[in-house]
């Protein structure tokens, strides 16, 4: 089943279920990705589509990040939109798992530790492992791997 008859099958369960959260984050994946079919005028792939996932997750958590710590409520209804994007992204990358991805990469290349092998390291991390890591994750983790 593709992405878009996924995201339209659970927006009609949350809409019976009176979820409003689940109704409200679904909306907005499917306005997105169904604007870009428009705009191509063609069915996206499921690749193409879950870069819409990606990006709603990146906007919910920079949101969540600029939430005052005193708004409980917004930080909670934020972390509700952040479990409920994440149903609809491949499973993601523990930090130990993309620390010896990168490993591997290091020595597969025969890249030496310095700020110079980081484009290369970046381009096959996220050419590889697509929507199952963050590319800020994978570059702050890399940073520390290069620095021991």
């Amino acid at each position: 089943m593709s992405l878009i008859n996924t995201l339209r099958k659970d927006k009609m369960k949350a809409m019976k279920e009176k979820n409003r959260v689940k109704t409200g984050v679904i909306s907005l994946i499917m306005n997105n990705i169904l604007m870009e079919e428009k705009t191509k005028k063609r069915e996206l792939t499921d690749e193409e589509a879950l870069t819409f996932v990606q990006k709603e997750l990146k906007q919910t958590k920079d949101a969540l990040a600029q939430v005052p710590e005193d708004r409980i409520d917004q930080i909670e209804e934020n972390k509700k939109k952040i479990e409920i994007i994440l149903e609809y992204l491949p499973k993601q990358m523990s930090d130990c798992e993309i620390e010896q991805e990168i490993q591997k990469i290091l020595e597969e290349e025969k890249l030496e530790k310095s700020p110079a092998s980081i484009g290369i390291i970046m381009k096959k991390m996220m050419g590889h492992h697509k929507g199952e890591v963050d590319g800020k994750r994978v570059n702050e983790i890399l940073r520390k791997v290069l620095e021991r």
